[in-house]
């Protein structure tokens, strides 16, 4: 079933991220922070994040906006230090990182360059649980909540390298790659691009 999340499905959004994308970056910062961040978005007016629930449990999830600048300008505005105290320990841990923490805080320069406003921001499912069409179903419902607003096209952005199996992914459900790019940190990424139905 997939319905809209809810403050008490942060805790096991968190636990699939994590378990999604073990050695990003977001996930180096911690459960404090992706907490915040799932939060942000689940009360945000631009934010939709919804869940698939089998056995009364999250086995996965999608999240992301109708337009990027803006959620990140607001998120910044009510909660910038909120945002520094819980990347603290990475930042302990990792001093490096600040100038990447900065960027990832700072998005909204980087989104003026992406191919629309909208944007699927985080998508994963649990190991268990893949394979299932999970994932698909989860996309599609993102989908009609974007479209309902009036949102005609969304982007996302991927990992270029050693990600075959989620560029395959992206490229059965229409996704259109619309171009390549190397952050300032070295990580080579791709763009996709979804035009949404009237």
């Amino acid at each position: 079933m997939i319905r809209a999340a809810s403050p008490q499905d942060i805790p096991e959004i968190v636990t699939v991220h994590l378990q999604g994308f073990p050695g990003f970056f977001l996930s180096f910062l911690g459960r404090e922070f992706l907490g915040l961040l799932y939060r942000r978005l689940l009360v945000d007016p631009e934010g939709v994040v919804l869940v698939s629930e089998g056995n009364q449990q999250v086995a996965g999830f999608v999240a992301g906006v109708t337009c990027q600048a803006g959620f990140f300008r607001r998120a910044l505005a009510g909660g910038a230090f909120r945002f520094a105290w819980a990347a603290l320990g990475a930042l302990f841990r990792r001093p490096t990182i600040a100038p990447r923490l900065l960027r990832a805080l700072w998005r909204p320069a980087e989104a003026r360059k992406d191919s629309a406003e909208a944007s699927l921001m985080s998508i994963a499912v649990c190991p268990e649980d893949q394979g299932k069409g999970i994932g698909q179903e989860l996309v599609r419902a993102f989908e009609e909540r974007l479209a309902a607003r009036g949102v005609r096209s969304y982007c996302l952005t991927t990992d270029r390298d050693n990600n075959d199996r989620t560029h395959r992914f992206y490229q059965k459900l229409g996704f259109r790659l619309v171009r390549e790019f190397v952050r300032p940190d070295g990580r080579a990424m791709a763009e996709y691009n979804m035009t949404l139905e009237d």
